[in-house]
């Protein structure tokens, strides 16, 4: 009995002697605070203007999420809504730069930015930036060189050129005008920045020749099929006395054969000292697939033949026209420049645009409005100017004249369109919008200013020290496609 009661006593020592430990619990979620996402932009300052391209630089300013961030940057075109670009990227970065395209239309965008915390999405950060496409203007400032004849570089022409590839506009014409017989006509060729690129003085290369050749007819084709424009120049005796009385003391035609790197061969074509001739045109005439010069007026039936090898022969050929004003298009869309004249007679009301082709002459007459032309506009407006391109975008060329009215003394260019009906040019009244109170002038160009698949007008000329002053407010028209409507936004790229 005694055993049996020691045995029970050791057992309940030892339970009572037991010490009791509780479970330990997991470790609690360690949540660890992120820094608000804060972050800038190289576009803070205020509305961006815009080209094409976006340059967007973003950088965050806060600490970074451990587990990165998501980038989402959408633009849109505010005027209709649409989305340009969208981009949504995740990365362990604190900035990203992008080039973001699409922006050529003009207008106003807008481009909202979210920056996330990829783990937490309620640290997010977004602003929205603005930018606005204003349209460059391709017009060269006259003011770059006063002493330049602006007209001829215009004239003729439909818009910017550049004859040494090398990206910017060149200006081809030439200056010397002067009642001193002994100022030569120079020609020029400089670019839209100021640089000289190539002149030529006929003194130069002909010191003996005589004086009073002081003014300059012009034109270039590349004759020889070598890839260089060459020139024809046409230097008329035409000595102002300063009282009205000009006397012509003949004519020297001189064509200028390219080398390559603007070097040329010098040929004298024709020389006429006691005669004058006021037109240098250069085009197949005879159809045989060479240019050839034409030196007087069409209706004489007179050219310069191109043999070929540099030499030409004087020749004659049935008028092709009633020679008045002229441009070079490629009217039938073949991939051959085609010669444009423009006619008009103010005694027979007779209007009339004549295209040369490589295969025939197309006539066609100019109706809905009465053409004037006049050699010394008064009180009648007088039409001098011509530009030819598809203006209603229904694929074929259309006619826009150029006029000047003379009120109180002071003179205003204004702009009149023709719509092509396929054999004739209709007058579209006011299809032009036209405020004399505005810059003008007799020659429009013709480009997609506003880069929206039609083609604009403007003028291709103007003096930044006039801008401003009365009647020199610059614009451009931009193409509705109900009209040519007045445009005044717009940025000068030269």
């Amino acid at each position: 009995m005694k055993k049996v009661i020691f045995a029970l006593g050791i057992l309940f020592v030892f339970a009572c002697n037991k010490t009791s430990v509780p479970d330990t619990p997991p470790p609690p979620n360690v949540v660890v605070q992120e820094e608000a996402i804060k972050f800038t932009t190289n576009l803070d300052t205020g509305t961006y203007n815009i080209a094409d391209t976006l340059p967007l630089i973003i950088t965050i300013s806060s600490k970074l999420p451990a587990a990165g961030v998501i980038y989402s940057v959408t633009s849109t075109w505010s005027d209709s809504s649409k989305q340009i670009y969208k981009l949504d990227t995740s990365i362990n970065a604190l900035s990203l730069s992008l080039n973001i395209p699409g922006h050529f239309r003009m207008g106003n965008y807008s481009v909202v930015i979210n920056v996330t915390s990829k783990n937490t999405a309620s640290n997010t950060s977004s602003k929205t930036i603005s930018a606005t496409n204003i349209p460059f203007i391709p017009a060269i400032n006259t003011d770059l060189f006063k002493d330049l004849n602006w007209n001829d570089h215009a004239q003729a022409k439909n818009g910017t050129y550049d004859l040494n590839k090398d990206g910017i506009p060149d200006i081809i014409t030439w200056s010397g005008v002067s009642s001193d017989p002994k100022k030569q006509a120079t020609l020029y060729v400089k670019d839209y920045t100021g640089k000289d690129i190539f002149s030529f003085n006929i003194k130069e290369k002909n010191p003996g020749i005589r004086d009073s050749l002081n003014r300059l007819l012009f034109d270039y084709r590349d004759l020889n099929n070598d890839g260089y424009l060459d020139f024809g120049l046409t230097y008329m005796g035409e000595w102002d006395y300063g009282n009205g009385d000009i006397r012509f003391n003949g004519v020297n035609t001189y064509l200028l054969m390219s080398k390559g790197n603007l070097d040329y061969n010098v040929t004298e074509i024709l020389n006429i000292p006691k005669q004058s001739q006021f037109n240098l045109n250069i085009f197949d005439w005879d159809f045989d697939g060479l240019d050839d010069l034409l030196v007087s007026e069409m209706r004489e039936g007179v050219f310069y033949k191109n043999l070929g090898n540099n030499k030409f022969e004087k020749r004659t050929l049935t008028p092709l026209f009633k020679q008045g004003i002229y441009n070079k298009y490629d009217y039938d869309k073949d991939g051959s420049i085609d010669f444009v004249n423009f006619y008009a007679n103010q005694n027979t009301n007779e209007a009339m645009l004549n295209i040369v082709t490589k295969k025939t002459v197309i006539n066609m007459n100019i109706v809905g409005k009465l053409i004037e032309k006049h050699t010394f506009p008064q009180k009648n407006p007088t039409s001098d100017r011509i530009t030819l391109f598809d203006g209603d975008g229904d694929g074929d060329m259309d006619l826009v004249i150029g006029s000047l009215s003379v009120e109180n003394g002071v003179p205003s260019f204004f702009q009149d369109y023709f719509e092509n009906s396929g054999t004739q040019f209709v007058y579209k009244k006011d299809f032009i919008e036209y405020d004399k109170n505005l810059i003008s002038e007799f020659q429009v160009w013709c480009e997609d200013i506003d880069r929206d698949g039609d083609i604009d007008l403007y003028y291709p000329t103007y003096s930044k020290s006039r801008l401003g002053s009365p009647k020199w407010t610059y614009f451009w028209w931009e193409n509705t496609k109900q009209g040519f409507k007045i445009n005044k936004k717009y940025r000068l790229k030269y």
